[in-house]
């Protein structure tokens, strides 16, 4: 499990990228009118324009949760060439509505074995909110799942100044070895350089860094679920 924390990680900005998106912008205040004088007659004077200053105006940076507007379907996939610490791996990582859960599944293809994770998030009104209620496992056909409070959440590691370094290199195109060419957008921080795409479900398209790297391979809207919600409501609890 721990080789997908970091996959998990950037799935919660994504996550909260979507809420930013919902925000209700506010309604703009009508001004009140002013009184009538005592005759009922509006005054007609004149009003005084003071003298005009120019006032440099500074550009602040593109926050990146703005810019981003991640696809959020119901059976969308993606499937990555993922590498952690010199271990690489297979994984195709899917997306469930639930009605009142979100469910985010992981397929695991290693050499030694097959293994799937599920993280199952409250559905609230704003996304960015949800947190995790339940991780379930599948093993050599065996489902077990774990509580909240004895598994090490990666929400824990992730705060949003953790992107504010990150600036625009360049935009430009990315073909899937399966011919599925996207528009992307790359990031950087100097050490760490993020491909996103908003074609693209969950928006990842590349992670570079010393220790990671992930690569998208393949993209869908028709994932096919390997663990059913009433096996993981009769888990085997771990």
């Amino acid at each position: 499990m721990k080789k997908i924390v970091p996959l998990i990680i950037i799935m919660i900005f994504v996550l909260g990228c979507i809420g930013e998106k919902q925000e209700t912008p506010e309604k703009p205040q009508t001004p009140e009118k002013p009184p009538l004088p005592p005759n009922g007659t509006p005054s007609q004077t004149t009003p005084t324009v003071p003298p005009t200053t120019s006032t440099p105006t500074t550009t602040s940076p593109p926050v990146l949760g703005k810019i981003l507007n991640p696809v959020f379907r119901d059976k969308m996939w993606s499937k990555y060439r993922y590498r952690y610490n010199g271990e690489e791996n297979e994984i195709i990582w899917k997306f469930f509505d639930d009605g009142d859960t979100y469910v985010f599944e992981y397929e695991i293809r290693m050499e030694e074995e097959n293994s799937i994770v599920q993280v199952w998030y409250k559905r609230v009104e704003n996304p960015q909110e949800t947190e995790p209620i339940k991780y379930v496992m599948k093993m050599e056909g065996v489902v077990f799942c774990r509580s909240v409070t004895t598994f090490s959440n990666p929400a824990e590691n992730y705060t949003p100044e953790k992107y504010e370094n990150y600036k625009i290199i360049r935009e430009d195109k990315y073909t899937t070895p399966t011919g599925k060419t996207v528009k992307v957008l790359i990031v950087s921080d100097g050490k760490t350089e993020l491909w996103f795409s908003d074609e693209v479900p969950f928006s990842i398209v590349k992670v570079i860094d010393e220790d990671t790297s992930i690569i998208l391979e393949d993209f869908g809207f028709d994932a096919k679920r390997k663990i059913s919600r009433e096996e993981g409501e009769n888990c085997i609890s771990m």
